[in-house]
């Protein structure tokens, strides 16, 4: 008979020890939730009948109490009351109440004994109790008390059958309790202690070498998946144990190749950020690929978008005539050209092709190529190529570093291009400073030579000698403040200052001023911030030494003081007692005079601000500053 696939699923998952487990808890948990309601149920019919059994006495208390009132004529009024309160408690008792609990039991003689002492009262009792004048003989309240007395001895014979019945459930729970422990002891021993036993038994045979230990598979549930299990991994560690010798030997080639990796890799990578030439660092990074994969030549080209070359860099084994045909050649050539545009590695097996299309690389004698990019951030800087004269195929691990050493290499490659470009800059920067800082003094200072010497020209045609020597007087003043300002300019391009040598280098600069200028020059120094870089610093210098120049020639000052505070910022404050200019001046002046647009410049190179104030007659204050922010630890 075949199961439905639910019947088999069910029967498949009724096999395995957690699933039976979890059945035996459920039916144990069942069992037990089943004796404790019943128990609850016995014990609130019990806790209901001895309430009723109470009110019920109390009805036969009131009986007698009603009958003696009545005896001594009360007032209407309590008579009433006691009838009410009689009424309420059979209420009461026909009702229930659960929350005492209070209720009559199920019993047919208890509820028909319960009408009739409902009917009597009604019939008999209640309206003799109620009508004035009218008496009770002492044999209907004997009868009545009689029927109450008999109504208690049923409940108390119902509360004795469920309190017998209580003791005997709860012995039968006690011998569930034992049965079900012995039952679940035994069950636990057959599957779960027994199997852990004979798997302990069998690794230790295994430990001690028995490489034979196996454990019988007689069950389908959890227990046997480990025993088939454990018998499939003894059975493979026979074949480790028998292969043993061999694995190891697998294994440490394994080893010996990625640390031979590992190690180029470490290699070429301290070989990359040597300084050295583009032509060294290529022709020493086909070198060490040559060794690693035991190619017998190799070339490196780099791609000229421009031109849509590839040029040679650099190249070892290649055939002089095959070296000098790859000097340069266009992007898309040959084999080694259309890698270019590929996004991966180009593996090439020559002997594969047809004789005709072998190209340059075949008739050299090589039978593979490999062709890997050279980039920088996923852009093409060029290619390099490994050439085999066998048939080669380089495994997939090789193949992934030579890729990571090419991207490297790139990276090197750029820095070194990044690097001229910025020595380029600096040199191009600098000469436009500089050419700013001769047309500020020697340009100006040789054109106004220029007039003089013409109007001295003129003066000596007319033989107007005082003419004559006044305009020899300006070409001589002239000419010294060119001398000065070249004398300037020399000390600008040969000054280069450390961060030990920034406080002296100031220092001697006022000195040259004071020297040059016979005009005393302070200097305050405080503060012990972290020192400045040596840009910053060399930029500082020079934004002093414009602003002692612009002193020099244009302010006729008589004092000179500089302030440097090293704090969290950094400050400098040049002050001077010349004779100023108007505020509304200084934009015409910035646009003007060269110096203060150095002085600028030189300020925006390292993120600094200037501030110039100055009043007619009360000198000018020059004041830099370098926000915190900015600063850089040298």
């Amino acid at each position: 008979m075949n199961l439905s696939p639910v019947t088999a699923f069910v029967s498949k998952r009724l096999q395995s020890l957690a699933s039976k487990l979890l059945v035996l808890s459920l039916i144990a948990l069942l069992v037990v939730l089943t004796s404790i309601a019943y128990s609850l149920a016995l014990s609130w019919r019990l806790e209901g009948g001895a309430a009723a059994i109470n009110d019920v006495g109390s009805l036969r208390m009131r009986s007698y109490r009603m009958a003696y009132l009545l005896s001594q004529q009360p007032s209407p009024g309590v008579m009433i009351g006691e009838v009410s309160n009689f009424d309420q408690t059979l209420a009461r008792l026909r009702r229930g109440d659960p929350a005492r609990p209070l209720f009559l039991p199920d019993n047919r003689d208890i509820r028909d004994q319960e009408s009739l002492i409902e009917q009597r009262w009604r019939a008999t009792m209640r309206p003799t109790l109620l009508h004035a004048g009218s008496a009770l003989t002492q044999e209907q309240v004997e009868a009545f008390v009689a029927d109450i007395d008999t109504l208690v001895s049923l409940l108390e014979r119902d509360n004795e059958t469920n309190t017998n019945l209580l003791r005997m459930f709860q012995m039968l729970l006690i011998a569930m309790a034992i049965t079900g422990a012995v039952c679940m002891a035994y069950m636990l021993f057959l599957m779960v202690i027994h199997p852990v036993n004979r798997l302990s038994q069998a690794i230790a045979r295994l430990r001690e070498g028995d490489l034979q230990a196996r454990v019988e598979v007689d069950r389908s549930d959890e227990f046997g998946m480990l025993a088939a299990g454990f018998n499939q991994m003894a059975e493979r560690l026979g074949d480790l144990y028998h292969n043993l010798e061999s694995k190891v030997r697998e294994q440490t080639r394994e080893v010996e190749a990625q640390n031979l990796r590992l190690q180029t890799l470490y290699d070429m990578t301290s070989f990359l950020h040597q300084r050295r030439s583009q032509e060294e660092i290529c022709l020493g990074f086909i070198g060490q690929l040559m060794r690693l994969t035991g190619a017998d030549a190799a070339n490196a080209r780099l791609l000229d978008e421009a031109r849509g070359k590839l040029d040679q860099i650099a190249q070892i084994g290649l055939p002089a005539d095959m070296a000098n045909s790859e000097e340069c050649i266009p992007s898309d050539a040959c084999r080694c050209g259309e890698a270019v545009s590929q996004p991966f590695a180009v593996l090439h097996q020559l002997g594969e092709a047809k004789a005709d299309s072998l190209g340059h690389c075949g008739k050299a004698g090589f039978s593979s190529i490999a062709v890997f990019h050279i980039r920088n951030h996923r852009e093409d800087v060029g290619i390099f190529t490994l050439y085999f004269r066998q048939p080669r195929l380089l495994p997939e691990a090789e193949q992934v570093l030579i890729e990571t050493l090419g991207q490297h290499l790139g990276v090197a490659i750029e820095n070194l291009r990044l690097s001229a470009r910025e020595r380029q800059f600096a040199v191009s920067e600098e000469r436009n400073l500089m050419a700013q800082g001769l047309h500020d003094s020697i340009a100006q200072s040789l054109s106004f030579l220029n007039l003089q010497t013409q109007m001295l020209e003129d003066a000596m045609k007319r033989s107007e000698e005082e003419q004559a020597r006044e305009s020899l007087a300006f070409i001589r003043a002239g000419v010294q403040e060119c001398y000065e300002d070249v004398r300037e300019l020399l000390q600008n391009f040969r000054t280069r200052i450390s961060k030990q040598e920034f406080p002296e280098a100031v220092q001697t600069l006022l000195q040259r001023f004071e020297q040059q200028t016979r005009v005393p020059a302070r200097l305050e120094m405080r503060g012990d911030g972290k020192a400045l870089d040596p840009q910053q610093q060399l930029q500082v210098f020079f934004i002093l030494q414009e602003a002692l120049s612009n002193i020099r020639k244009h302010a006729e000052a008589s004092l000179v003081e500089v302030e440097i505070d090293n704090a969290a910022s950094f400050q400098m404050r040049i002050r001077d007692n010349g004779r100023g200019f108007e505020a509304e001046r200084l934009e015409t002046m910035s646009a003007r005079h060269v110096g203060m647009s150095i002085m600028q410049e030189r300020a925006k190179r390292i993120h600094s601000q200037i501030h110039i104030r100055s009043t007619p007659q009360h000198g000018t204050t020059v004041e830099l500053t370098l926000p915190k922010e900015e600063r850089v630890g040298a």
